[in-house]
Protein backbone atom coordinates (compact mmCIF):
# COMPACT_ATOMS: atom_id res chain seq x y z
CA UNK A 1 0.00 0.00 0.00
CA UNK A 2 1.40 3.45 -0.97
CA UNK A 3 2.00 6.29 1.48
CA UNK A 4 -0.71 8.35 -0.24
CA UNK A 5 -3.32 6.17 1.39
CA UNK A 6 -2.41 7.54 4.82
CA UNK A 7 -4.42 10.40 6.41
CA UNK A 8 -3.12 13.92 6.51
CA UNK A 9 -2.09 13.44 10.14
CA UNK A 10 0.12 10.51 9.26
CA UNK A 11 1.61 12.16 6.14
CA UNK A 12 3.09 14.97 8.21
CA UNK A 13 0.87 17.71 6.80
CA UNK A 14 -0.17 18.91 10.29
CA UNK A 15 -3.20 18.20 12.49
CA UNK A 16 -6.56 17.46 10.98
CA UNK A 17 -9.40 20.02 10.87
CA UNK A 18 -11.11 18.23 13.73
CA UNK A 19 -8.07 18.36 16.00
CA UNK A 20 -7.47 22.03 15.13
CA UNK A 21 -10.92 23.01 16.45
CA UNK A 22 -10.51 25.16 19.52
CA UNK A 23 -12.17 23.78 22.60
CA UNK A 24 -14.54 26.32 24.16
CA UNK A 25 -14.30 26.84 27.91
CA UNK A 26 -17.51 25.75 29.63
CA UNK A 27 -18.90 28.36 32.10
CA UNK A 28 -20.96 27.04 34.95
CA UNK A 29 -23.63 29.29 36.45
CA UNK A 30 -23.53 29.74 40.19
CA UNK A 31 -26.63 29.61 42.32
CA UNK A 32 -27.38 31.93 45.22
CA UNK A 33 -25.81 30.83 48.50
CA UNK A 34 -27.58 31.63 51.75
CA UNK A 35 -24.22 31.76 53.52
CA UNK A 36 -23.56 35.06 51.69
CA UNK A 37 -26.27 36.64 53.84
CA UNK A 38 -23.97 36.17 56.85
CA UNK A 39 -21.03 37.84 55.11
CA UNK A 40 -20.39 41.23 56.71
CA UNK A 41 -19.69 42.78 53.29
CA UNK A 42 -23.01 41.60 51.82
CA UNK A 43 -25.44 41.07 54.72
CA UNK A 44 -26.72 44.66 54.88
CA UNK A 45 -27.85 44.85 51.24
CA UNK A 46 -27.83 41.38 49.63
CA UNK A 47 -31.17 39.61 49.15
CA UNK A 48 -32.33 36.52 47.25
CA UNK A 49 -34.03 37.05 43.91
CA UNK A 50 -37.22 34.93 44.07
CA UNK A 51 -37.68 34.69 40.30
CA UNK A 52 -34.21 33.40 39.44
CA UNK A 53 -31.85 31.36 41.66
CA UNK A 54 -28.89 32.53 39.55
CA UNK A 55 -29.45 36.18 40.44
CA UNK A 56 -29.45 38.31 43.58
CA UNK A 57 -30.95 41.63 44.63
CA UNK A 58 -29.51 44.76 46.21
CA UNK A 59 -31.98 46.23 48.69
CA UNK A 60 -30.11 49.56 48.67
CA UNK A 61 -30.04 50.11 44.90
CA UNK A 62 -33.14 48.03 44.04
CA UNK A 63 -31.27 46.25 41.23
CA UNK A 64 -30.62 42.62 40.23
CA UNK A 65 -27.09 41.24 40.17
CA UNK A 66 -25.52 38.17 38.57
CA UNK A 67 -24.65 35.65 41.26
CA UNK A 68 -20.88 35.50 41.44
CA UNK A 69 -18.54 36.29 44.32
CA UNK A 70 -16.42 38.70 42.30
CA UNK A 71 -19.51 40.49 40.96
CA UNK A 72 -20.93 40.86 44.46
CA UNK A 73 -17.64 42.24 45.74
CA UNK A 74 -17.48 44.81 42.93
CA UNK A 75 -21.06 45.90 43.59
CA UNK A 76 -20.42 46.20 47.33
CA UNK A 77 -17.45 48.49 46.67
CA UNK A 78 -19.23 50.55 43.99
CA UNK A 79 -19.85 54.25 44.59
CA UNK A 80 -23.61 53.88 44.14
CA UNK A 81 -23.85 51.15 46.77
CA UNK A 82 -21.65 53.06 49.22
CA UNK A 83 -23.79 56.19 48.84
CA UNK A 84 -27.01 54.26 49.39
CA UNK A 85 -25.51 52.50 52.42
CA UNK A 86 -24.67 55.83 54.09
CA UNK A 87 -28.16 57.12 53.38
CA UNK A 88 -29.82 54.01 54.83
CA UNK A 89 -27.65 54.11 57.96
CA UNK A 90 -29.08 57.54 58.83
CA UNK A 91 -32.67 56.28 58.68
CA UNK A 92 -34.33 54.87 61.80
CA UNK A 93 -35.60 51.29 61.57
CA UNK A 94 -39.36 50.79 61.51
CA UNK A 95 -39.30 49.03 64.87
CA UNK A 96 -37.63 52.04 66.48
CA UNK A 97 -40.19 54.39 64.95
CA UNK A 98 -43.04 52.33 66.39
CA UNK A 99 -41.31 52.30 69.76
CA UNK A 100 -40.88 56.08 69.67
CA UNK A 101 -44.52 56.64 68.72
CA UNK A 102 -45.61 54.36 71.57
CA UNK A 103 -43.55 56.37 74.06
CA UNK A 104 -45.02 59.62 72.75
CA UNK A 105 -48.54 58.19 73.05
CA UNK A 106 -47.89 57.26 76.69
CA UNK A 107 -46.55 60.75 77.41
CA UNK A 108 -49.67 62.32 75.90
CA UNK A 109 -51.87 60.14 78.12
CA UNK A 110 -49.91 61.22 81.20
CA UNK A 111 -50.29 64.89 80.22
CA UNK A 112 -54.02 64.45 79.65
CA UNK A 113 -54.43 62.80 83.06
CA UNK A 114 -52.54 65.66 84.71
CA UNK A 115 -54.65 68.34 83.01
CA UNK A 116 -57.83 66.46 83.94
CA UNK A 117 -56.84 66.52 87.61
CA UNK A 118 -56.00 70.22 87.41
CA UNK A 119 -59.34 71.03 85.79
CA UNK A 120 -61.16 69.01 88.47
CA UNK A 121 -59.36 70.87 91.27
CA UNK A 122 -60.10 74.25 89.71
CA UNK A 123 -63.74 73.51 88.90
CA UNK A 124 -64.59 72.33 92.43
CA UNK A 125 -62.38 74.94 94.14
CA UNK A 126 -60.42 72.29 96.02
CA UNK A 127 -57.43 73.64 98.03
CA UNK A 128 -54.15 73.31 96.12
CA UNK A 129 -52.39 71.65 99.07
CA UNK A 130 -54.61 68.58 98.76
CA UNK A 131 -52.93 67.73 95.44
CA UNK A 132 -49.78 66.71 97.34
CA UNK A 133 -51.74 63.89 98.97
CA UNK A 134 -53.91 63.06 95.95
CA UNK A 135 -50.96 62.35 93.63
CA UNK A 136 -49.45 59.92 96.16
CA UNK A 137 -52.86 58.32 96.66
CA UNK A 138 -53.20 57.63 92.92
CA UNK A 139 -49.82 55.87 92.86
CA UNK A 140 -50.84 53.59 95.75
CA UNK A 141 -54.35 53.00 94.41
CA UNK A 142 -53.29 52.10 90.85
CA UNK A 143 -49.89 50.32 91.09
CA UNK A 144 -50.41 48.60 87.72
CA UNK A 145 -51.10 51.86 85.85
CA UNK A 146 -48.14 53.49 84.13
CA UNK A 147 -50.15 56.68 83.73
CA UNK A 148 -50.89 56.99 87.46
CA UNK A 149 -47.27 56.24 88.31
CA UNK A 150 -45.99 58.97 85.99
CA UNK A 151 -48.40 61.80 86.85
CA UNK A 152 -46.09 64.13 88.75
CA UNK A 153 -48.40 66.79 90.14
CA UNK A 154 -47.92 68.71 93.39
CA UNK A 155 -49.52 71.95 94.58
CA UNK A 156 -46.80 74.17 93.09
CA UNK A 157 -47.14 72.68 89.61
CA UNK A 158 -50.92 72.71 89.98
CA UNK A 159 -50.89 76.47 90.57
CA UNK A 160 -48.60 77.10 87.60
CA UNK A 161 -50.79 75.04 85.24
CA UNK A 162 -53.97 76.78 86.41
CA UNK A 163 -52.49 80.27 85.99
CA UNK A 164 -50.53 79.78 82.76
CA UNK A 165 -52.44 77.06 80.90
CA UNK A 166 -56.05 76.77 82.03
CA UNK A 167 -56.25 80.47 82.85
CA UNK A 168 -55.13 81.57 79.38
CA UNK A 169 -57.45 79.05 77.72
CA UNK A 170 -60.47 80.15 79.80
CA UNK A 171 -59.71 83.81 79.11
CA UNK A 172 -59.54 83.16 75.36
CA UNK A 173 -62.92 81.38 75.48
CA UNK A 174 -64.40 84.23 77.53
CA UNK A 175 -63.20 86.87 75.06
CA UNK A 176 -64.70 84.83 72.22
CA UNK A 177 -68.08 84.79 74.01
CA UNK A 178 -67.96 88.55 74.67
CA UNK A 179 -67.46 89.25 70.97
CA UNK A 180 -70.97 87.96 70.24
CA UNK A 181 -72.78 88.92 73.47
CA UNK A 182 -73.60 92.18 75.21
CA UNK A 183 -71.92 92.47 78.61
CA UNK A 184 -71.40 94.79 81.55
CA UNK A 185 -68.15 95.45 83.40
CA UNK A 186 -67.73 95.50 87.17
CA UNK A 187 -64.50 96.81 88.70
CA UNK A 188 -63.59 95.98 92.28
CA UNK A 189 -60.72 97.80 93.96
CA UNK A 190 -59.39 96.61 97.28
CA UNK A 191 -56.30 96.76 99.48
CA UNK A 192 -54.75 93.57 100.80
CA UNK A 193 -53.50 93.12 104.34
CA UNK A 194 -50.01 93.87 103.05
CA UNK A 195 -51.25 97.28 101.83
CA UNK A 196 -51.04 96.23 98.16
CA UNK A 197 -53.86 97.63 96.05
CA UNK A 198 -55.54 95.20 93.66
CA UNK A 199 -58.06 95.67 90.89
CA UNK A 200 -60.38 92.88 89.75
CA UNK A 201 -62.35 93.16 86.50
CA UNK A 202 -65.57 91.13 86.32
CA UNK A 203 -67.89 90.84 83.32
CA UNK A 204 -71.56 89.87 83.38
CA UNK A 205 -73.18 88.48 80.26
CA UNK A 206 -75.65 85.91 79.00
CA UNK A 207 -73.97 82.57 78.37
CA UNK A 208 -75.92 80.65 75.69
CA UNK A 209 -74.13 77.42 76.64
CA UNK A 210 -75.43 77.58 80.20
CA UNK A 211 -78.67 79.36 79.34
CA UNK A 212 -78.30 82.02 82.03
CA UNK A 213 -76.50 85.23 83.02
CA UNK A 214 -73.06 84.57 84.49
CA UNK A 215 -70.27 86.60 86.09
CA UNK A 216 -66.69 85.84 85.09
CA UNK A 217 -63.36 87.34 86.14
CA UNK A 218 -61.71 88.88 83.11
CA UNK A 219 -58.49 89.81 84.86
CA UNK A 220 -56.87 91.20 87.98
CA UNK A 221 -53.88 93.35 88.77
Amino acid sequence: MSDSSYSSDESGRGPSKKSRATKKKILYKQKFKTEWLKNKDFSSWLREYPKDPYKAMCSFCDTTIQVDTSVLQRHSASKKNQTQAKSMSKQQPISKLFQTSKILAEEEKVKYAGFTLVAFMAEHKIPYASMDHLSDLLIDAFPDSNIAQNVKMKHTKLQVVINNVLGDSEKADLCADLESQKFSVLIDESTEISFIKTVCVVVRYYDPKRGRVVSQILGSH
